[in-house]
């Protein structure tokens, strides 16, 4: 009874609140104009124009997992608190780097940039549930706080003083007044669902419109040091970690998260980069086009080259090509003109459990410093990735942006398994201070904060065998972690997803265990074969050649042909040098070429 009462409660204060309100209409789609996609995602899917789009629920795959049934954090099943998650990120994962003798940092960097691409929880930014590494005292907190307490005799925290971390739940539809309310709460992204460089483009026609130079289908950009770099961003004080000097770089983007590390913002210049070479030589070839036929066509052709570096070069090495095939994400044979398998009756947004939970896996893939390389392709020295984290002004000092591009595409990036480097447990976003805050703790934080089912609930989804006693995480987990957390948690159906899902057995020939690649790769599938423009399916306005062209795009032609200075490159950016994949100069890297979209129009 208690339970309807706090539903039929907050579906009254909704609709009050939609009675306040000049709420958006639902979209307006035309079959006719829809040769390229919206800014926001809307109208990909002509039946349901909402598929996909920002601002928007995640979409809930399992039944959410809530104390009260609504909102509340969960608790364990005999109402007790869950561990703490902090004391989870000590006892369970270590933080000893170990070097992957394949892969090299631009493809963990690149995984990031499509999580930022697909996902990002609508948050109140500003909001402070710890100041001073100090809880908040509840009278005065949000009560969007979930803040993660620290032991007093925390090994790292404890010295400096800090009793919490700061952690703000994610904003839901129960909060939006223009949203659907009907049953527990669900979470919201900030971006569209697709695979669309919404990072480079934005994520409403306001801000794209914000970021573009609107003369020759150009995106904006600023000329320093002989280099053309995002513009500045206007909040850059509260954006990133300056001190107040115009000197310090701080980049606006379609993407709040941009300057977040080196790497990072290096992938992001080069995608913008790219929007405008790809936009100077249509110019060329078609002088008559107008400023939007040459943006929209630039960045038509530019998410084209980026979902064929996802589907064919990034997630085989990260997720494995047996593992794509059976899950059906990419072909199973070779295919020379269309691959039609759009289908609409696919929803392709983002799950959240894949958002909140099974993409954050790859956190365990960072490394601590970033090497400084030279064109021979040797170190000369290294940065301490907390020390420039929001500081993307590293990149214009000295030769920096040359050796750090060089250091992507040459240094290993961590193995996957239970250590997370002490940068990311420690003191990330440490902006100055002494420390900062525990990645792997927020990501267990994050997932309670969505409400996310239990490790067995979503194991049970992908059809995999329940766990039902303890001693079977012999057999699923790594080795010496089966003992690690049954001590940690009381009962079987308490142990999260969170937890054990990174702790599970490399699957197959991918790099994620194998609860964590179900959730990747039915979240990747769907993505494909429910994008209505997706470059290869046949409905987005590529013609056959230009399709046969697009499958040329690789993450190395991207930064050879967009970075200064760079003048060599592996066949294979994401893979370490190598016999079988050596380093050759730029030019030998396979292009796309554009004479396929020269107009006969008059």
């Amino acid at each position: 009874m208690a339970l309807s009462i706090v539903v039929a409660i907050t579906v009254t204060v909704a609709f009050l609140c939609r009675a306040q309100h000049d709420c958006p209409s639902e979209p307006t789609c035309s079959a006719s104009s829809s040769n390229y996609r919206t800014i926001d995602g809307s109208c990909n899917n002509l039946a349901n124009p909402r598929w996909g789009q920002s601002l928007r629920p995640y979409l809930r795959l399992v039944e959410a997992h809530y104390a009260d049934g609504i909102w509340e954090p969960p608790v364990t099943r005999s109402g007790a608190a869950l561990p703490n998650a902090r004391l989870l990120s000590l006892r369970l994962f270590g933080e000893t780097e170990m070097a992957h003798p394949r892969h090299t940092i631009v493809g963990m960097q690149f995984g990031q940039l499509v999580a930022h691409d697909v996902s990002f929880t609508a948050e109140a930014y500003g909001l402070q549930c710890c100041s001073n590494g100090k809880m908040v005292p509840k009278a005065k907190a949000s009560r969007r706080c979930l803040p993660i307490k620290v032991a007093h005799d925390d090994p790292v925290m404890s010295d400096e003083g800090i009793a919490c971390l700061n952690v703000v739940r994610t904003k839901t539809n129960l909060e939006d007044p223009c949203l659907p309310v009907a049953g527990p709460a669900e979470q919201l992204s900030s971006v569209t669902g697709f695979l669309d460089l919404s990072v480079v483009y934005g994520n409403s026609r306001s801000e794209s419109d914000g970021l573009r130079a609107h003369s020759k289908g150009l995106m904006k950009v600023e000329h320093r040091h002989g280099k053309h770099w995002p513009p500045s961003h206007p909040n850059r004080t509260r954006t990133c970690d300056v001190t107040g000097h115009d000197t310090e770089a701080c980049y606006l983007t379609g993407d709040r998260r941009a300057n977040q590390s080196p790497h990072l913002a290096l992938l992001q210049i080069a995608f913008l980069l790219e929007h405008n070479r790809l936009a100077g030589e249509l110019a060329i070839l078609n002088p008559h086009w107008d400023d939007e036929r040459l943006f929209q066509e630039a960045r038509h052709i530019n998410i084209g080259q980026y979902q064929a570096i996802v589907y064919y070069e990034w997630l085989p090495i990260f997720m494995g090509r047996e593992n794509l095939l059976q899950y059906g994400v990419v072909p199973s044979s070779p295919v020379e003109e269309f691959v039609d398998d759009y289908d609409p009756h696919v929803d392709p947004s983002i799950g959240n459990a894949f958002g909140a939970v099974a993409l954050r896996y790859f956190h365990h893939l960072i490394v601590g410093h970033l090497d400084l390389i030279e064109e021979s392709r040797q170190p000369t020295g290294a940065i301490r990735l907390s020390d420039w984290l929001d500081r993307p002004s590293v990149l214009e000092s000295a030769e920096n942006y040359e050796k750090l591009s060089r250091g992507m595409v040459t240094q290993p990036h961590d193995r996957p398994n239970l250590h997370l480097t002490s940068e990311m447990k420690h003191f990330l976003f440490r902006h100055r201070a002494p420390v900062g805050l525990d990645l792997k703790a927020i990501d267990i934080q994050r997932a309670r904060d969505h409400g996310l089912a239990s490790y067995n609930k979503y194991r049970q989804f992908c059809g995999l065998p329940v766990v039902r006693h303890w001693v079977e995480f012999e057999e699923i987990l790594r080795t010496g972690a089966a003992r690690a957390i049954w001590q940690q948690y009381q009962a079987l159906d308490d142990v999260e997803l969170a937890v054990a899902g990174a702790m599970e057995r490399l699957h197959g020939d991918g790099m994620a265990g194998q609860t964590f690649t179900c959730l990747l790769l039915e979240q990747f599938r769907r993505s494909r074969v429910g994008d209505r423009f997706f470059f290869e399916n046949g409905r987005s306005s590529y013609s056959v050649r230009q399709v046969q062209e697009l499958r040329n795009a690789s993450m190395g032609r991207i930064l050879c042909d967009n970075t200064v200075g760079l003048d060599s490159m592996q066949m294979e950016a994401f893979l370490l040098v190598s016999e079988t994949n050596p380093v050759v100069p730029c030019g030998q890297l396979p292009e796309v070429g554009l004479k396929h979209w020269r107009s006969v129009e008059p």
